[in-house]
């Protein structure tokens, strides 16, 4: 599950969502500081974490169908702060031009009194991206370079294709920040991956064929003593 893309967790929310969502343009910032929920009706947008130093981490992406900046869920139960994190260690970013709807703290409190279900949701999503956030840390802290991008791919296997492929749906650049690494090292990988027969890309094409499907899932999804200490 690491290193997936969220694609459709918060459905329900689109039936109670505005007719007209507003178009935010690729680049805009939000702050977790800010006291509205967004929903993802078209478009993409990441979670990015700043460090002390400086240096930011691309922690995952959102597609359609999904809400992110839940804070107004945990005012429920009494006029909490919204600024959960108020430092703004956090921030979600438009990788592209995405067409969102915003939510008011009221909206989300009014809303969730008349349909408890859409609350529930909220939960299960939240309780996912933590556990996506976990396994992430558990992947980035003792799995090697060639496991985690194996795992990548694994995740973006088109179904059915013949011979099996995996699509590349973001930079190089973005896919090695995501995977904790240089870009110049994922490259590297993936020739070493060539070079062992699992599989064949170009840098140009989005697609990367996958040669042996037995050792890449292999290598993807290796037992825990496989892990760490690995280059």
């Amino acid at each position: 599950m690491s290193f997936t893309e969220l694609v459709g967790q918060n459905m329900c929310w689109r039936t109670v969502a505005p007719a007209r969502p507003r178009l935010w343009k690729k680049g805009h910032k939000f702050n977790d500081d800010v006291p509205q929920m967004f929903f993802v009706v078209s478009g993409r947008v990441r979670l990015m974490a700043l460090a002390e130093e400086g240096g930011e981490k691309t922690l995952w992406y959102l597609r359609d169908g999904c809400c992110f900046n839940e804070t107004p869920l945990f005012a429920i139960n009494g006029g909490m702060d919204m600024r959960i994190m108020g430092d703004a260690r956090f921030y979600h970013e438009c990788v592209e031009d995405s067409y969102l709807c915003a939510f008011s703290v009221e909206d989300v409190l009014r809303l969730g009194a008349r349909q408890p279900e859409l609350l529930l949701n909220l939960c299960h999503s939240f309780s996912f991206k933590v556990t996506l956030l976990s396994q992430q840390v558990v992947s980035l802290s003792l799995e090697s370079q060639m496991t985690r991008v194996c795992k990548f791919l694994a995740s973006r296997i088109v179904p059915g294709s013949q011979p099996l492929r995996a699509r590349r749906d973001m930079s190089y650049r973005e896919m090695a920040d995501l995977l904790g690494m240089h870009r110049i090292s994922l490259y590297k990988i993936l020739r070493q991956a060539q070079g062992r027969g699992l599989l064949r890309f170009d840098k140009n094409s989005e697609d990367v064929l996958i040669l042996q499907p037995a050792e890449f899932f292999k290598e993807a999804h290796p037992p825990p003593a496989a892990c760490g200490g690995r280059n």
